[in-house]
């Protein structure tokens, strides 16, 4: 078997997204034989079928889709490995892949400025998205350190946490008319509707089963932005990072702090212990703890 080639999976991919073999190669600048040539050569050395051909355009195979997507990722990691050769020298100057969550909030803000003020040199590629997603991106190479936040698997990463920090309750007053104070217990919240990020439902249920509580759950989401737009909309009690409620206008809502040694967080900056690490990663991780004491 002949090893493939990134040119074979850029036509693919190319083909893929105009959907005709004829617009991708007046994309590509080359003629249609040569193009249809080099996928049937693809399609040979996989040993699928990766496209139907119909008269007028090409359509992905349940195969060819997963190639797909698998071939975005390596030729974006070829593309890596080659920005990160131009960029080799050291820590003082360069740029940075970085991986970074929605709900880092200030706390990342912060520590940017300071670090930016430290190393001028230095450059981002910022890629956004959840812990999940992040830590797939680093594996694949696609990204060089993230800042995550806890709950996550910390095996095989050099992971530097940050201050823990206290989940808050978000929302509407009409959800809070007997509350005083700056904190809310759990017995408090027991059947007000609650808004929540997914990947805190093991934090939030073992709280409430530790209170010896059921939790009433309006909403389980996939960001805490959401979170808060759905508290501020007046749907429910929003349950999010303290540092990211931060980051919401504060009209028509209040924040109470949950008064409750199970419902904290943290965030984390990381990287992958075996592979290589630019010093810039390495650098950021270390500034990252360094302000987190």
């Amino acid at each position: 078997m002949n090893p493939i080639n990134s040119k074979q999976l850029y036509y693919f991919t190319v083909v893929s997204e105009t959907g005709s073999f004829t617009a991708a190669a007046k994309k590509l600048g080359i003629s249609q034989p040569p193009l249809s040539k080099q996928i049937m050569l693809l399609e040979e050395e996989m040993g699928v079928k990766l496209l139907e051909r119909r008269s007028k355009k090409a359509e992905l195979t349940e195969a060819g889709t997963y190639l797909y997507f698998k071939a975005k990722d390596i030729l974006s990691m070829m593309g890596a490995v080659s920005d990160d050769l131009k960029h080799f020298p050291s820590s003082a100057r360069g740029v940075l892949k970085l991986g970074t969550i929605s709900s880092s909030g200030t706390v990342l803000l912060d520590f940017l400025k300071d670090f930016t003020s430290a190393h001028p040199g230095v450059r981002f590629e910022v890629t956004e998205g959840n812990t999940y997603e992040l830590l797939e991106k680093m594996k694949n190479g696609l990204v060089e350190c993230s800042i995550i936040r806890t709950p996550f698997n910390p095996e095989g990463l050099e992971c530097v946490y940050g201050k823990k920090e206290p989940i808050m309750a978000v929302g509407n007053p009409v959800f809070f008319p007997e509350f005083t104070g700056n904190k809310v217990s759990l017995t408090e919240l027991k059947g007000k509707p609650l808004i929540y990020y997914r990947r805190f439902d093991s934090i939030i249920s073992l709280a409430f089963q530790n209170s010896g509580i059921k939790p009433d759950i309006f909403c389980r989401n996939d960001d805490a932005r959401t979170c808060l737009q759905w508290a501020k909309a007046g749907m429910g009690i929003a349950l999010v990072p303290q540092s990211i409620s931060l980051t919401l206008g504060q009209e028509n809502l209040l924040f109470r702090e949950i008064d409750s040694s199970d419902t904290v967080t943290q965030i984390a900056a990381v990287y992958k212990k075996n592979g290589y690490v630019s010093n810039i990663a390495r650098e950021f991780v270390t500034s990252f703890g360094n302000q987190s004491r």
